[in-house]
C-alpha cells in the first residue's frame, strides 16, 4: 500500500488529454499561425488550376511570346527587308582649288527583299504564332501536375494527422487504464512508465504528422494562391496508352523545332546584305561656272559573295534548330518513362491494397485480443505495445495505399497528357 501512496500522483499525472494539433506555446502559435485549408465544395481541380496558372512565374513569358510573333508577322508584311535610310552627301573644292566646285546630294535608301525572304519570314512568323499558342497548353499541362501533387500531397498528409491523432487518442485511454490497474495494485511501475513513454511517442508522431500537413498545405496556397481546396476527387484513368502528337508538352516541342527550322530558312534567304535601290537628288555647280544643275538618279546596290559571313548566320540557325530536335526527343523519353512509371505505381499499389486491406483486418483482430488478454493478465503490456504499433501500421498502410491508388492515377492522365 505504501509504494501505491508514493506513486499515486505520478498515476494522475499519466492520465492525459488528446494533444492533437496543440502548439507547443502560445508564442510560437502567434509566430506561427495557420489557418486550416477548408474544402470548398464548388471548386474544382480545373478552377484551382486556372489560379496557379494566374500566379504561376513562368506565365508572364506567355505575354511576351505572343509579342514577339505579333513584330515578326508585322515584318513579314512590310515592304522593305530592313530599315530605310536616308542619305546625305557635300562635295566641295573650297579647301582644295576652291574653283567653285559644289555638290549637294540627297536620297532614301530602301532595302529590297532577297528573292524569297518575304515568304520566310513570314512562314517564321506563323510558326512563332503556333508555338506561342502551344505554349499556353504545355504551361497549363505542367501546373496542373503540380497542383495534382501538391493536392494528393495534402491528402496524404492529413490522412497521416488523422491516423497519428487516433494511435494517441487509443494510447491515452491505455494511460489511463494502465494508471488505474496500478493504483488498484495489479501491475507494477514499469508498466505505468512503458505506457507514458509509448504515449509521448505517439505525441511526437502528431507533432510531426502536423508539421507535415503544415508544410504541404503549405506549397498548395504558394502554387495556387488560394486558402481553399477541391475534394480530393478521384480521377477516372484514362484511355490514353501511349504518347503522340497531341500532348500538349509534345506538341510544343513539335512547334518549338518547326519554329528553329523556319528560322533556319530565314538565315538562308536573308543572312547577309541584300539588294539595295538610292533614289535621290543631286544639285551641282562645275568649277569656274555660275549655274546650278539639278538632277534626280537611281542606284542599284547588288551584293555578291560573302559565303563565309552568310555561312556563320546560317550555321548558328541551324544549331538552334538540332538543340530544338533534341529536346524534343528528350520530352519524347521523359514523357514516355514518366507514362510507364505510373503505370506501374499504379498497379502495385492496386495489388498492394488488397493485401494491406486483409493485413489491416487481421492486425485489427489481434490487436482486439491483446487488449483483452492484457486485462486478463494473460499477456505483458510491452507484448500488447507490439500489438498495437502492428495495428497501427497496418492501418497507415492501408490508409496510404487507398490514397496513393487515387494519386497515382492522377500521375499516369498527367503523364498521358490529360488535361483537368
Amino acid at each position: 500500500m505504501t509504494a501505491r501512496v508514493r506513486y499515486a500522483p505520478l498515476a494522475a499525472l499519466v492520465v492525459l488529454p488528446v494533444l492533437a494539433g496543440m502548439p507547443a506555446s502560445a508564442d510560437t502559435h502567434t509566430r506561427h499561425e495557420h489557418q486550416p485549408l477548408v474544402t470548398d465544395a464548388a471548386l474544382t481541380l480545373e478552377m484551382a488550376v486556372d489560379a496557379a496558372m494566374s500566379a504561376y512565374p513562368e506565365a508572364q513569358i506567355l505575354a511576351a511570346r505572343q509579342n514577339q510573333a505579333e513584330t515578326w508577322a508585322k515584318r513579314g508584311r512590310s515592304l522593305l527587308q530592313e530599315r530605310p535610310a536616308l542619305m546625305l552627301r557635300y562635295q566641295s573644292d573650297r579647301w582644295g582649288d576652291d574653283a567653285g566646285l559644289d555638290e549637294y546630294e540627297a536620297g532614301i535608301e530602301l532595302p529590297l527583299w532577297s528573292w524569297g525572304g518575304r515568304r520566310a519570314v513570314g512562314a517564321y512568323a506563323e510558326a512563332m504564332t503556333t508555338e506561342s499558342t502551344a505554349a499556353v497548353s504545355a504551361l497549363r499541362w505542367e501546373i496542373a501536375g503540380a497542383v495534382r501533387e501538391a493536392l494528393w500531397n495534402v491528402a496524404l498528409a492529413e490522412n497521416a494527422r488523422e491516423l497519428a491523432a487516433q494511435a494517441l487518442q487509443t494510447s491515452t485511454r491505455l494511460v489511463g487504464a494502465v494508471a488505474r490497474r496500478f493504483e488498484l495494485g495489479d501491475v507494477a511501475e514499469r508498466d505505468v512508465l512503458l505506457a507514458r513513454s509509448s504515449h509521448l511517442e505517439h505525441e511526437t508522431a502528431l507533432i510531426d504528422a502536423n508539421a507535415a500537413v503544415l508544410d504541404a498545405q503549405r506549397m498548395y496556397r504558394t502554387l495556387t494562391g488560394l486558402n481553399r481546396r477541391p475534394d480530393f476527387a478521384a480521377e477516372s484513368l484514362s484511355a490514353v496508352d501511349g504518347i503522340d502528337g497531341t500532348h500538349p508538352a509534345l506538341a510544343f516541342a513539335d512547334r518549338a523545332v518547326e519554329r528553329a527550322e523556319a528560322d533556319v530558312e530565314v538565315a538562308r534567304q536573308t543572312a547577309g546584305a541584300g539588294t539595295s535601290v538610292l533614289v535621290g537628288t543631286r544639285r551641282e555647280r562645275p568649277a569656274f561656272g555660275d549655274a546650278f544643275d539639278d538632277s534626280i538618279g537611281v542606284s542599284v546596290t547588288v551584293p555578291f559573295g560573302g559565303g563565309a559571313h552568310r555561312d556563320t548566320e546560317i550555321a548558328a540557325a541551324a544549331r538552334t534548330a538540332a538543340v530544338a530536335r533534341a529536346a524534343r526527343s528528350r520530352q519524347y523519353r521523359e514523357l514516355t518513362l514518366a507514362m510507364h512509371e505510373a503505370a506501374h505505381g499504379l498497379a502495385v499499389a492496386r495489388d498492394n491494397l488488397a493485401a494491406a486491406s486483409q493485413r489491416s483486418e487481421i492486425a485489427e483482430r489481434h490487436e482486439a485480443m491483446g487488449e483483452l488478454a492484457y486485462e486478463k493478465g494473460e499477456i505483458e503490456l510491452l507484448d500488447l505495445l507490439r500489438i498495437r504499433e502492428t495495428a497501427i501500421e497496418a492501418r497507415r498502410q492501408l490508409a496510404r495505399l487507398q490514397i496513393e491508388t487515387k494519386r497515382q492515377t492522377a500521375l499516369y492522365n498527367q503523364a498521358v497528357g490529360e488535361m483537368p
